[in-house]
């Protein structure tokens, strides 16, 4: 035995919640309660737990990199340890332990995260969730309806079928109407929801704000110069039944009460919906004066019309007719008012007539325009090597044309080799209806297996379990997905999505799920946002890559102290210094630098995903941070030769230096230095080295600015790079006359001018180097140089 399962929303046996039996008894089955609803499976969707964030994973990553530097920080304290030393050891280990900790990380996270949801505000995008933001740049996957997002949502009537004739709007003759247009423009009025804007009062018609769908409004203001007052005719036609429009039946049926020429009541049935569901309703056509039989050819003639009208991007509504002569179906609608509101006017529900036996009126289509920018962002989205993945619950044919429209699909009648060489797009228009009555596993193969075939998908017919299947499957193969979503049943989409935005003018619980709402319907608002996520990731790893810099020297310094047993160090104090006045500060301007590169035109990183990576850290450490710590020791070591203390005289003198039970330690000329002469030249030094490192980090601030691009090409228009340069330099010559802490002030002048000989050659050469790595950077892309250096 072979069966077909029925689905329950199409089945004519089946009530769902807030249904009720307007007459008589009966008994019935729940087959579905609670949980097992359909809200109760909406909201079990809707709860699943959130996929982690970018920020999340991020922060773990540096959680990873924390739990190293600690096991070091407890391998460098076992093996330093001194109990005759142990202050000073204490406090050279505190000094490492405060440079290594990226103390500046959540500051440069979050006020990274800060500005770019201020620029996405700028750009009409409200973000809810602030991990969102990182995320967002990563996306590979763009799950987005077409309805809305890629069209104007302001319809207009473009063709009407009437009289067997296709009427184009453009070349209407409002003198040559037969009386069927006419009839078909009232019918279109009088089936119709949209209302006109109450308070509009002495403002033209023409004007008036009009709410509804989008179909609705369009028929209401394309009939504004058929009919004189629209308000007059609905008044004349009391609309005492209504059935509204459902994307389940696809039809909205209205009765209407009309007074005749004996002020006898009537009764008129309207019926307006899909051209294939309206058709199946009527029997007879009118053209002219005639009325004709609707047999199956002309049925069948009219639904390739309104198909080759879909085919054009149109949304095709047709109109049908019934007076209801029989008394019984009159009855029903003279009945009392439905509910406990017994408010005269109050349209009742609508109630069972035979709805079968009607006259068919015509067609009337409606376009929706493409926005201007929508190909271009679409354009843009490929070139960012995003998928894109439009659902939409409208049919394939329909989905195909507003999918040609703004270039997701190349134009029909060519080979495919053709459009595949110019157009250089592979994607697909699929319906969904196909695999209803397979199992849910066969359906996810089937859709992994599209994702994998194809570039870019388009799912017409998509259900809610559909559509969130789709989700799941791009998951599945790896992919972040963001979806755009903005009805009740696109929530348990929006949940399970990396990133969910909703557009404006969107249900209650999708704005409640949605970590970015755009204050404009637009695709494009969304590439936007998308471009500023990207910039802003690109500048959250020049800032680290700054900060981390000065890591190496102040790591050497340590090993040189226990290893080489040299007295050089840098004070706690000093430390925060230099972690927050001359890394955390002037790396916050990088967070204003502008794209160097087309960062659109970049495929994600998802597969290196990193804000520590191996080559942040090999540049940032080992490029620049040895050539910084190679000026420190240069500064040190001449600094100490000229106050006496040749090289070689310094090792050994780690403890000795800071003991002052020693009274005496004689340099390589015999000179000898008491504990107080020693700290005075051990603040010198300490200072100078600060002042080393604040001088490189400045070279190294002005060459952070650019990853790959000539610095001259890519401009100083970072007004806050270039005050954080001045900042860096007024910095350096403040610190040597700081009375506070008093370690920090150097004794004369001439210490000043022998820094500023030193300091000049070495960032010359640091600017040299760098300069000439991002030149060859440019001159071979894809080298072994970009593998290990770009970041």
């Amino acid at each position: 035995m072979s069966y077909r399962t029925v689905s329950k929303w199409k089945s004519g046996n089946v009530g769902f919640g807030c249904s009720y039996a307007t007459q008589g008894c009966g008994l019935g089955v729940a087959i579905a309660c609670g949980d097992a609803s359909e809200v109760g499976v909406l909201a079990r969707l809707s709860m699943e737990p959130r996929p982690p964030s970018r920020v999340g994973k991020h922060l773990k990553q540096v959680s990873y990199y924390a739990v190293l530097v600690g096991i070091y920080l407890f391998f460098v304290l076992l093996c330093t340890v001194s109990v005759q030393s142990m202050v000073i050891t204490s406090q050279v280990n505190t000094s490492l332990a405060i440079a290594l900790i990226p103390i500046f990380l959540p500051c440069l996270l979050y006020l990274g995260l800060v500005r770019t949801k201020r620029i996405l505000l700028e750009k009409q995008c409200h973000v809810r969730n602030l991990e969102a933001v990182s995320t967002l740049g990563l996306s590979t996957v763009i799950c987005t309806d077409m309805s809305g997002t890629m069209t104007m949502q302001q319809m207009r009537v473009s063709e009407i079928f009437v009289d067997a004739d296709l009427l184009r709007v453009e070349s209407l003759n409002k003198d040559e109407l037969g009386p069927r247009f006419i009839e078909l423009i009232r019918s279109s009025v009088l089936c119709n929801d949209a209302i006109f804007c109450p308070g509009s009062i002495r403002v033209p018609r023409e004007k008036k704000t009009i709410y509804g769908s989008d179909y609705d409004r369009a028929l209401l203001k394309f009939s504004l110069p058929f009919i004189p007052n629209i308000n007059e005719l609905r008044s004349d036609h009391e609309k005492v039944a209504n059935m509204s429009y459902s994307s389940i039946d696809r039809v909205q049926v209205t009765v209407h009460k009309i007074l005749n020429e004996n002020d006898r009541p009537r009764h008129i049935l309207l019926m307006k919906g899909y051209a294939d569901v309206v058709l199946r309703h009527c029997t007879t056509y009118s053209v002219g004066d005639e009325e004709l039989l609707l047999d199956e050819p002309l049925k069948q003639t009219i639904g390739d019309l309104a198909n080759r009208l879909m085919e054009a991007g149109r949304h095709v509504r047709a109109f049908a007719y019934k007076e209801i002569l029989s008394e019984v179906e009159r009855r029903r609608f003279s009945q009392v008012n439905i509910g406990r509101d017994r408010t005269p006017g109050r349209y009742r529900d609508f109630l069972a007539v035979n709805t079968f036996a009607l006259r068919f009126l015509g067609l009337i289509a409606a376009y929706d325009p493409p926005r201007p920018n929508t190909a271009n962002a679409v354009s843009k989205c490929r070139s960012a090597g995003i998928k894109l993945v439009l659902v939409t619950h409208h049919k394939a044919i329909f989905a195909r044309a507003l999918a040609l429209s703004v270039g997701i699909i190349a134009p029909p009648r060519e080979t495919d080799d053709s459009s595949t060489k110019r157009h250089q797009v592979s994607a697909a228009v699929v319906s969904m209806d196909e695999f209803v009555e397979q199992e849910m596993h066969h359906q996810r193969w089937k859709v992994e297996q599209l994702l994998l075939a194809h570039a870019d998908l388009v799912f017409a017919r998509v259900s809610v379990e559909q559509h969130i299947m789709i989700v799941e499957a791009c998951q599945r193969l790896g992919a972040i997905v963001t979806v755009m979503g903005f009805s009740v049943l696109d929530t348990p989409a929006l949940r399970r999505a990396h990133v969910a935005v909703a557009p404006d003018a969107c249900t209650l619980t999708s704005e409640a799920s949605a970590d970015i709402q755009l204050q404009e319907r637009s695709f494009s608002k969304l590439m936007a946002a998308v471009a500023v996520s990207r910039l802003m990731f690109e500048n959250t790893k020049k800032s680290i890559a700054y900060c981390l810099a000065t890591n190496t020297a102040l790591l050497l310094v340590h090993l040189a102290f226990f290893l080489l047993q040299i007295p050089i160090r840098i004070f706690v104090l000093q430390v925060f210094i230099l972690a927050v006045f001359v890394n955390l500060l002037p790396g916050l301007s990088l967070l204003y630098e502008g794209a160097e590169e087309k960062l659109m035109k970049q495929k994600p990183k998802i597969f290196d995903d990193f804000l520590l990576n191996r080559r942040l850290l090999f540049v940032s450490c080992i490029l620049v941070g040895v050539i910084e710590a190679a000026a420190v020791f240069i500064m040190y070591f001449v600094f100490m030769a000229r106050n006496g203390f040749q090289p070689r005289t310094l090792v050994g003198l780690n403890f000795k230096w800071y003991d002052e039970s020693v009274a005496v330690i004689t340099d390589s000329y015999g000179q000898e230095w008491s504990p107080e002469l020693r700290q005075r030249l051990d603040c010198q030094v300490s200072t100078l080295c600060l002042m080393t490192l604040a001088a490189m980090q400045c070279t190294n601030l002005m060459l952070t600015r650019t990853g790959r691009a000539n610095l001259l090409s890519h401009g100083f228009s970072n007004v806050y790079a270039n005050l954080s340069i001045v900042y860096l330099i007024f910095l350096c010559v403040l610190l040597p006359h700081v009375d506070f802490p008093r370690c920090l002030r150097l004794m004369g002048g001439v210490e000043l001018v022998f820094f500023w000989c030193y300091i000049w050659p070495l960032a010359t050469l640091l600017a040299f180097l760098e300069t000439a790595r991002r030149y060859l950077l440019r001159r071979f892309p894809g080298s072994w140089l970009e593998l290990e250096t770009f970041y």
